[in-house]
């Protein structure tokens, strides 16, 4: 087994724990003994444990140690596979978060991927800035996306899903979803091929949500009604160009396009690369 595998396991049943768990992973890259290139992988698995329902948490417990590890890489480690690491943080963090909030969890991915951010900037690489560009973007959207008429019921729903004190540290969700919005279209500068067309998917999302919350707020006035009108308009026209790119073969992405044209809104969904 594994030596980061066998403290994943220490850690989920007790015999370690959390905080011990994260010194060993860091422990194990500071030494040399797990490179930054593996990590990447390690961070794949995480991220496919989180897609399943019912081992959201155990990818988490699994993505706190790796996280660790990521920030003890000694420097001589390539800055691009760090900021792979981070990029996959983020990433890990929007998939968990959706199950729970949780603000300091949130402003973990956050600067992760700010700072993955700026390492794809500095290395000039556009495709992965692109791709932490969208997934600080989805962080900002999926946790903040909900069914139209019900918009504020199921938010107030999510939240009561944790703690009290863990909300401290969430944004407003008319100020995340302005976020994923900015970051959303920034990505889609730099994305091609499918790539591109999961980011209009998303931002379609991010324009559709920003109405309902509008709708959902009783004050709304006729300037927001007509704000809501040209959002539509663009809403269409995003998934037009998503189903264009979107691959045949992704049945549920195309699905969730359909439901965003339809005006009857996408949830929160697993995230694409």
């Amino acid at each position: 087994m594994h030596p980061l595998e066998q403290l994943a396991l220490d850690v989920a049943e007790g015999r370690t724990g959390p905080a011990d768990g994260e010194r060993a992973a860091a422990a194990l890259t500071a030494s040399g003994a797990l490179g930054a290139a593996e990590l990447v992988n390690w961070f794949r698995t995480a991220q496919w444990l989180a897609r399943q329902e019912d081992l959201w948490e155990r990818a988490l417990l699994l993505g706190r140690l790796l996280a660790a590890a990521t920030e003890a890489l000694p420097d001589t480690a390539a800055p691009g596979e760090v900021a792979r690491c981070r990029s996959a943080w983020t990433e890990l963090v929007h998939l968990c978060v959706i199950h729970r909030p949780d603000g300091e969890l949130f402003a973990s991915g956050v600067r992760a991927g700010r700072a993955a951010l700026d390492a794809a900037r500095a290395l000039g690489d556009d495709e992965l800035a692109g791709q932490v560009l969208y997934r600080l973007g989805t962080l900002h959207l999926d946790p903040f996306s909900r069914a139209g008429e019900l918009w504020a019921e199921e938010h107030r729903l999510w939240l009561s899903l944790g703690p009290r004190a863990a909300l401290a540290g969430l944004p407003a969700p008319r100020d995340a979803l302005r976020t994923a919005e900015r970051y959303l279209r920034e990505a889609a500068e730099l994305r091609a091929g499918p790539g591109l067309g999961y980011t209009c998917k998303a931002l379609a999302q991010a324009l559709q949500q920003q109405r309902f919350l509008t709708g959902a707020d009783a004050d709304a006035g006729q300037d927001s009604e007509a704000a809501g009108s040209e959002a539509a308009d663009s809403v269409a026209a995003l998934c037009d160009r998503a189903l264009a790119l979107i691959p045949v073969e992704d049945v549920e992405a195309r699905a969730g396009v359909e439901a965003l044209r339809t005006g009857s809104g996408q949830g929160p969904a697993a995230a694409r690369p």
